[in-house]
């Protein structure tokens, strides 16, 4: 009889799962200005990724891939607390956190379609071109940088190795882009104590390029700042 008087008096006061989800009418640059993302390519990139989002479940309230990717978008965009996220669009943060995880992990399983260095002569042309239209600069295939994203202090005993030169925790993330802007390699191994020009001589491009390398011509050169070392395949800052 006591268990069962608890057991109602729990219920009683046990609130109902509800979903608020908020979805407010943005125009095109609002919506933009909020994902980084026009909506087309927010449902591109839904499109792409729908059947790694989608799973089997019981519950009758499952998130839409669509929805998802919307969640992890405004994460990445804003860099907001997954609750601000959870709260601005009515989904629990737990629900924000899940759909982070999973658009993550769902875009970096397609990456390789879309991140590729240049193989033909064809399309090492096409990108020389289009930076000698921009900047009137020959024979530039790429521009190489590393950039420190900020993360929380890791456990473990290798803590330390995270802290870069500005004194804070990050991953040494290194990118190459054409002259569009579009990546054409990315290594995000490294933790943010490791200098960008170690980073490129132990990446697949930078063995690709050190053996490889047919010279100037055929190949072209990377632009870099003073992080790197000045070589046959590599321009740095007179």
């Amino acid at each position: 009889m006591a268990l069962r008087l608890i057991y109602n008096v729990g219920r009683r006061h046990e609130k109902d799962r509800v979903y608020r989800h908020i979805e407010p009418e943005y125009d095109d640059k609002e919506f933009k200005d909020r994902f980084r993302f026009s909506k087309n390519s927010l449902q591109f990139i839904t499109d792409l990724i729908e059947p790694n989002l989608c799973r089997p479940t019981l519950r009758s309230h499952a998130i839409p891939a669509f929805t998802q990717v919307q969640l992890a978008l405004r994460y990445f965009a804003s860099g907001s607390p997954m609750r601000v996220i959870g709260d601005t669009m009515g989904y629990h943060i737990s629900s924000v956190s899940r759909a982070v995880r999973d658009v993550s992990s769902a875009l970096c399983n397609v990456s390789q379609e879309f991140i590729q260095w240049p193989e033909t002569q064809q399309q090492k042309n096409k990108i020389r071109d289009g930076f000698y239209n921009v900047a009137h600069f020959p024979g530039v295939v790429g521009t190489i940088d590393g950039t420190h994203v900020r993360i929380q202090s890791p456990s473990g005993d290798n803590e330390y190795a995270f802290v870069n030169r500005k004194g804070f925790h990050s991953i040494n993330v290194q990118g190459v882009c054409d002259q569009t802007g579009k990546f054409l390699n990315v290594v995000a191994n490294w933790p943010g104590s490791c200098h960008d020009s170690f980073i490129f001589k132990t990446s697949n491009l930078g063995r690709y390029m050190e053996t490889r390398h047919r010279g100037y011509d055929m190949d072209g050169v990377l632009l870099g700042d003073s992080g790197y070392p000045c070589k046959r395949y590599i321009v740095t800052p007179y």
